[in-house]
């Protein structure tokens, strides 16, 4: 079996043996790794209801992975049997929140990872990467490009590529899709879909020398309402890594680099490993930045006279909110597996930073997931398991409005 070249092939077990992160996102992204090569006494779906901010249920649904907040609906997939030793296909559905319909979309066949991170909307349709096949055999899985008409409740593959890499990231700017696409040759891509004409182009190109172990390569792509920044790794001689932020204009005209290898981590590891993780949420919106990588490292901060400054002290478990439509006014944070459940709300225009307690009826929940639409909506996944016993309370979703919320 061919390996993910150097680097990048560094990346990619670091990101598979990441399943001992605190981050929801990334427990079932680890779980999700199960393929139809792997056998397990244990996949099946599991039934959660969801609850208003009264704590009154208002619906349920029946799932397997990763959950989708759009602004009407929630976007979900499940296993067609219910419970198998080994999955082979996979049912996506969507629930509409107003009619509480759960409508079918679809099914992938062959099925063995989505990455909640990568899904975007762009107008009525939903962009997601969809991996089939071997996840870790570079032969023998395929990266699928999936959209979600959410008008016809249909999904279809805009494009497949054979050993893609699982876990290439994209954000929206206008009509266009960005994506950073890892490359079996070396290096990365960054690749632009016109979601309007179809049309497909390669807008830059990142080269790294797997002999040499030297080049560069993108770590995660992420954009505002002005700009578009791509976080880049470089390796230089002798095994030195650097982390930089390069920010273009939404035409892609070059601003600025900013060197973030300052980013504190909060791992053992030498701070080169750190450098070198896969990023699973990468965030920059007028100046303000938050990253998380697939080890347990977090960063809140702003970047002032191009360096960075911390504005809150975080930990492994502090995340931030999924947003398909990233905010273009304040960034929501919280703080998972947490009895506290505190949320941060960062006001990107005047740099407040307030915080509130979402508190249940039953105090021993506590929070591991938040989404966020365009409405304010917000989906709370919370749980409880004893620590001791591992018992633990049938888990809940909670959906509610930012302003039900009060900050301070």
């Amino acid at each position: 079996m061919k390996k993910i070249i150097g680097l990048l092939g560094l990346a990619f077990i670091m990101i598979l043996c990441s399943c001992d992160d605190n981050s929801e996102n990334k427990k079932i992204d680890s779980k999700q790794t199960t393929t139809a090569n792997t056998a397990s006494t244990s996949i099946s779906n599991e039934t959660i209801s969801i609850y208003d901010i009264n704590n009154a249920k208002i619906g349920a649904i029946e799932r397997y992975g990763v959950l989708v907040l759009t602004d009407d609906s929630i976007i979900y997939n499940k296993i067609p049997t219910g419970s198998v030793d080994s999955i082979t296909a996979m049912d996506y559905y969507r629930y509409i929140f107003k009619t509480k319909e759960n409508i079918k979309l679809g099914t992938v066949k062959n099925w063995s990872y989505e990455a909640k991170y990568n899904t975007t909307v762009i107008g009525n349709s939903l962009y997601m990467f969809v991996t089939t096949g071997d996840i870790s055999d570079i032969e023998n899985r395929t990266l699928h490009l999936y959209k979600v008409d959410l008008i016809s409740n249909t999904m279809s593959v805009i494009f497949s590529e054979k050993g893609g890499f699982p876990y290439n990231t994209m954000t929206a700017v206008g009509n266009k899709l960005l994506m950073v696409r890892v490359i079996a040759t070396g290096g990365s891509e960054l690749e632009e879909y016109n979601t309007e004409t179809n049309e497909r182009k390669i807008l830059k190109k990142f080269d790294f020398d797997d002999k040499a172990n030297i080049g560069e390569a993108i770590r995660q792509i992420t954009s505002d309402e002005n700009t578009i920044s791509l976080l880049r790794l470089k390796i230089e001689s002798g095994g030195k890594s650097r982390l930089y932020l390069d920010v273009y204009d939404h035409d892609m005209s070059f601003l600025r680099s900013v060197d973030v290898s300052t980013i504190p981590s909060n791992s053992t590891d030498t701070p080169e490993s750190e450098l070198r993780q896969g990023v699973s949420n990468f965030v920059v919106a007028k100046d303000y930045i938050y990253y998380a990588n697939f080890s347990i490292t977090r960063f809140l901060g702003k970047i002032e006279n191009d360096s960075l400054r911390s504005i809150m002290g975080v930990n492994p478990e502090f995340e931030m909110s999924s947003e398909s439509v990233k905010s273009k006014f304040s960034g929501l944070f919280y703080q998972s597996f947490s009895k506290e459940n505190d949320l941060y709300l960062l006001n990107y225009t005047d740099g407040t930073l307030r915080k509130t307690t979402f508190n249940v009826d039953d105090e021993r929940y506590y929070i591991i997931n938040i989404s966020r639409n365009t409405n304010d909506n917000l989906l709370i996944t919370m749980r409880y398991k004893n620590p001791d016993t591992g018992e633990g309370l049938v888990p809940r979703l909670y959906y509610v409005n930012l302003s039900d919320l009060e900050f301070s």
